[in-house]
């Protein structure tokens, strides 16, 4: 008796840790890329609405291109494509797919200023300040390469939003 329970048991536990580890690797039932995801504003005028559709109210509208958003869910209604997204407040609502670009963007957002290096761990060559929005180009080992304006360096990937947490990409 007391080996069928624990055979239950770790049949229950092998359940909840596939599932969960399912759960943790979502892909958009439209798009099937990765949820969440980061994307960017592709225009300098943007509504994020509090639906998935143009006649739910404006939440919020975005004056600025290349501003970072996550995508955290996706909904099509009749060949109308629309991205939960959140922005770096926390602010959070629906925004039509004709506004979004893959290019990845990060925006400074907790500290003063993020120091700017030559290349990883070497020379430190400036400092951008808060609420700049930066270029990513590449990330690996928790150092992005960036460019602002006509400036290119390498960041630590903590000291922005826009990236997950050892996130690699090229």
């Amino acid at each position: 008796m007391q080996i069928n329970k624990i055979k239950v048991f770790l049949i229950l536990l092998f359940i909840s840790i596939n599932f969960s580890s399912f759960a943790n690797n979502k892909v958009g039932e439209i798009t099937g890329k990765k949820i969440p995801r980061f994307v960017s504003i592709k225009n300098s005028e943007a509504n994020l609405r509090i639906g998935p559709n143009k006649d739910y109210p404006i939440k919020l509208k975005y004056i600025r291109e290349n501003i970072p958003l996550m995508v955290i869910d996706e909904f099509e209604f009749y060949g109308d494509q629309w991205r939960k997204v959140l922005d770096h407040d926390d602010n959070e609502g629906w925004m039509h797919r004709s506004l979004l670009s893959n290019n990845r963007y990060g925006i400074v957002k907790d500290k003063t200023f993020i120091e700017v290096f030559l290349a990883p761990n070497k020379r430190l060559i400036g400092k951008i300040g808060y609420g700049n929005i930066i270029k990513i180009n590449k990330c690996e080992d928790s150092w992005c390469k960036i460019k602002i304006d006509n400036y290119t360096g390498w960041i630590k990937n903590t000291d922005f939003w826009g990236v997950f947490d050892n996130e690699n990409f090229d």
